[in-house]
């Protein structure tokens, strides 16, 4: 054994077996094997290094137990996963990769073992001193994957105050390799995952591309130039717009045009999760953080550390969050639930709402300074009634995808079909548009979608705008007439209250306010 003057001891070679004088037990062995079967039971890396982590603590009678891991591209070791009284204090705890005994065993390649680690000149006292933990033994092993040294295990302090002994290194030598394996195969996991995606990308199965967003209309011409212009900042940006109108589709795209692009896109819905999941889902939790946790998850902030986080429906969010996420947007930093070792949160965000957040933050339904951390940059998405030159490259869109998705041979529009599309008011959207193409994809019985294909509810509206006008008029200037005289009954029936009127007609009172400025109406 290597004290604090004597050379650490050589590891042996790769080939050969560490010698011992006491047998390992039956016992001993059966717990081999339930570590080398949890190994192999999950590719989730932090849930095979905490089980895992577990075992050795008591096969081996540690007081303390950690796994190091290398970051090559910062040249540092992070910690992660620990047990022990400072299990918490040390975890996530970065240093540079030569230091302390963890950093002498990774830079060497060598176990390292001593039986006085306070006086060892490899000891990284400060670290100690700091968290406040006496070191007295301490045994650390390298841990490697691919012919190369990813991290080591390191277990401090055997019970009863005795020393650590050679079976003790065959342990923890036997459960590196298995450590090894299981990063091995969980990085070559994570890789095929990230080659589907790329895959998936390239073979069309996203509906819309990042950066290939359907833009002919001028509106949405503005915004694609301004998602352009803001996409390689890391501003966070608030995308407005009326249920369906495609707001995700641009973020996707803000994502792509970043440099953020090779890191991971992650949405949440933070109005279809229940209020006591939504923190869990958003920020992770330790495991017993409450009845039910049985091991530890990593929320959304963490698996999109690297990329965008796209926060839709934050309308929505429950007024105790929104104090938590206002803090994590102002420090970057946040803990798990149950936990209290702070993460930084390496993100984008972008948040989404159909919602009038100004007059939610006058009701007090949401904070005012959540409200401005996430209105830096704010993008408002038209309504598809808006966007006439953009229903027929749509639909044709929807038309050849769907079609392909569900084995239904190519397909066109009848001229009927075409101006009952350009004619229907689309109140749900361009998601209102792809329902809609669907029911005709399935239905159509020619190769041609006729008029009796599509949904009864834009049949209905056959005829609407033609009765509504007395001459004839261009499409364009017909959709004109048509906004103008729905806007100005809608505040007629109101009596030029423009909450009431913007409620009735589905808009946001601030769009309604900028249509009646564009269409030269005059609610006095």
């Amino acid at each position: 054994m290597a004290g604090p003057s004597d050379a650490p001891t050589p590891i042996p070679p790769k080939h050969g077996v560490v010698a011992t004088s006491n047998p390992i037990s039956e016992k001993e062995w059966n717990a081999l094997l339930d570590i080398s079967q949890k190994v192999n039971s999950s590719l989730d890396l932090d849930v095979v290094l905490a089980q895992t982590l577990e075992m050795v603590g008591i096969i081996v009678q540690a007081d303390a137990s950690s796994i190091w891991l290398v970051d090559e591209q910062k040249q540092e070791l992070y910690c992660a996963t620990a047990t022990g009284e400072k299990a918490d204090a040390i975890l996530h705890h970065r240093m540079p990769w030569d230091q302390g005994i963890v950093g002498w065993t990774v830079q060497n390649d060598q176990f390292y073992l001593t039986n006085e680690a306070f006086d060892d000149e490899h000891h990284a006292v400060e670290i100690a001193e700091r968290i406040g933990y006496q070191c007295r033994t301490l045994l650390c092993v390298p841990m490697h994957s691919r012919g190369r040294v990813t991290g080591c295990i390191e277990v401090i302090n055997k019970q009863a105050r005795a020393p650590f002994a050679d079976k003790d290194l065959l342990q923890i030598s036997i459960f590196a390799n298995l450590v090894g394996l299981a990063i091995e195969n969980a990085n070559a996991f994570l890789q095929v995952q990230q080659e589907n995606v790329h895959l998936r990308r390239e073979l069309g199965d996203r509906r819309i591309e990042p950066g290939q967003v359907i833009a002919n209309a001028a509106e949405m011409r503005q915004v694609m130039e301004m998602v352009e212009r803001i996409a390689p900042t890391d501003s966070t940006v608030l995308i407005r717009g009326e249920s369906g109108t495609g707001k995700e589709v641009v973020a996707q795209s803000l994502h792509g045009l970043s440099h953020r692009a090779r890191g991971p896109f992650v949405a949440i819905n933070c109005g279809g999760i229940p209020e006591n999941l939504l923190e869990s889902e958003l920020f992770g939790h330790e495991k017993g953080a409450y009845t039910g946790a049985t091991s530890r998850r990593i929320g959304r902030f963490e698996l999109a550390h690297g990329g965008t986080l796209f926060l839709d429906e934050i309308g929505d969010m429950p007024p105790p969050l929104q104090v938590k996420l206002q803090r994590v947007l102002q420090s970057r930093r946040f803990e798990r639930l149950g936990g209290n070792t702070m993460i930084e949160a390496d993100v984008r965000i972008v948040a989404a709402t159909n919602q009038d957040l100004e007059e939610l933050v006058r009701g007090g339904g949401f904070r005012e300074d959540l409200y401005y951390r996430l209105n830096v940059i704010a993008l408002f998405l038209p309504p598809l009634r808006d966007r006439g030159e953009d229903i027929l490259p749509l639909a044709s869109y929807f038309l050849q995808d769907i079609g392909a998705r569900i084995h239904r041979p190519a397909k066109v529009f009848h001229p009927d079909a075409v101006e009952l599309l350009l004619s229907h008011g689309w109140p749900g959207n361009i998601r209102e548009l792809e329902n809609a193409i669907e029911h005709a994809v399935v239905l159509a019985r020619t190769p041609e979608v006729q008029v009796t294909d599509l949904p009864f509810n834009v049949q209905a509206s056959r005829g609407v705008v033609r009765e509504t006008f007395d001459v004839p008029a261009s499409l364009d200037e017909a959709q004109r007439q048509f906004r103008q005289r729905h806007i100005r009954d809608a505040l007629n029936k109101y009596d030029g209250n423009r909450t009431r009127a913007a409620e009735a007609l589905g808009l946001q009172r601030t769009y309604l306010s900028r249509l009646i400025k564009e269409l030269d109406i005059d609610d006095a």
